[in-house]
């Protein structure tokens, strides 16, 4: 009850960076106990309403929001007796602000691409050149075996050749179509 008794003694400025501190440090951890128990969505405050974010990255959101009060309340608190210029010390608080939403935006960025969808599908290889791993036979009639690069894993495929000639191991192929799978139509490039 000091503290209370006491806050309404604070100058008017110190007593707002107490308000917007503790108000966010309130909503920041609300929104941890939210995220941790698996109840984590995020507004975009774009101004056309509340979209509810799906891709996790929003520069204007209200975890980031939050971050930056959280960041400009609490330097206002800490730095009240350190810069006895008000103006200073809201330019600095902002800025501390600033950057923490900008901290917590790259983060949700980088924890939202953990999520990505990165799974192989022959599909993305189509037009993309090829090695030929084990030597593909002419005219469909058996399969051989190539090796393609895709984000930057190498990936074998089953192989037919769309062409009258055998194409060699080592050989350079074109891939055109994908037949049934993760087998593949190539040509020889």
């Amino acid at each position: 009850m000091d503290f209370i008794n006491s806050f309404s003694d604070f100058p008017g400025g110190l007593q707002f960076y107490w308000i917007v501190a503790l108000a966010a440090s309130v909503v920041f951890v609300i929104q941890a106990v939210m995220t941790f128990i698996g109840f984590d969505s995020d507004a975009d405050l774009d101004g056309g309403g509340a979209d509810f974010d799906a891709d996790g990255f929003h520069i204007v959101s209200v975890k980031t929001l939050t971050c930056f009060l959280l960041g400009f309340g609490w330097t206002g608190v800490l730095f009240w007796n350190l810069i006895t210029s008000r103006l200073a010390l809201g330019f600095i608080a902002g800025a501390v602000g600033l950057l923490f939403m900008l901290l917590i935006a790259l983060l949700l960025r980088q924890v939202m691409r953990l999520n990505k969808d990165n799974t192989f599908n022959a599909r993305q290889t189509v037009g993309m050149s090829a090695e030929v791993y084990l030597r593909i036979p002419p005219k469909r009639s058996e399969t051989g075996k190539i090796t393609v690069s895709v984000n930057g894993s190498i990936h074998e495929l089953e192989a037919l050749n769309a062409s009258d000639e055998i194409i060699p191991t080592g050989g350079k192929v074109r891939i055109v179509d994908v037949v049934e799978g993760d087998t593949v139509l190539v040509e020889k490039i």
